[in-house]
């Protein structure tokens, strides 16, 4: 037994470094899972209290309202009337800045890391790009006030554009692997949800 110790002696240091390398190793995978979990979670927190939350909803209920009289054929008001603050405007431009301004917050939560990318853009992709096409009059007069309104908003809803949604916006290995085996109708449909909002 002591032959076999005295043998192995020399390869202790290299053993020790190698259990201190896995360890390492280790630590750093779980550190990893833990923020990605944490991240998650807060996305699902975030998500949850918006939809909980009886005044979010209302406001969100109003912000709509503006938006289709803003796309109604028969009647003059547009979104971007309310980037001046007047007293006849007031509660409308207040409506409106507030739904805003939680899509710009949710944007550099999304874009800094601290909320999970792929869990918000599954839940809220189509809202989220409808309501930056639906505002976006408004949007783009304030930010030539101010570039640097709304910026969080747009480089989020820009990036999305180009990626799209993960159901509806298949990546182009998996368009080619429809077209090698001769699904059309994958790539009919996906191109077809592509097109929808």
């Amino acid at each position: 037994m002591l032959e076999f110790f005295a043998q192995w002696k020399d390869a202790a240091p290299a053993i020790g470094a190698c259990i201190a390398l896995i360890s390492a190793v280790v630590a750093l995978l779980v550190f990893r899972h833990t923020r990605h979990a944490n991240r998650r979670r807060a996305t699902l927190d975030m998500v949850m209290r918006t939809f909980l939350d009886d005044t979010a909803q209302e406001k969100y209920g109003q912000f709509k309202k503006i938006i289709r009289r803003d796309k109604a054929v028969d009647d003059t008001f547009k979104v971007q009337s309310l980037l001046d603050a007047t007293t006849e405007n007031h509660d409308d431009r207040q409506i409106v800045l507030y739904q805003l301004n939680i899509y710009e917050l949710t944007s550099l939560g999304i874009l800094r890391g601290i909320f999970e990318e792929g869990f918000y853009k599954h839940w809220f992709h189509n809202q989220f790009m409808t309501d930056f096409e639906n505002a976006r009059a408004f949007i783009e007069g304030a930010q030539a006030r101010k570039g640097s309104v709304y910026c969080e908003f747009a480089k989020l809803y820009n990036r999305w554009l180009k990626s799209g949604h993960p159901v509806s916006s298949p990546n182009r290995i998996k368009m080619a692997w429809w077209s090698i085996t001769q699904q059309y109708d994958k790539i009919d449909q996906a191109r077809e949800w592509t097109k929808a909002r």
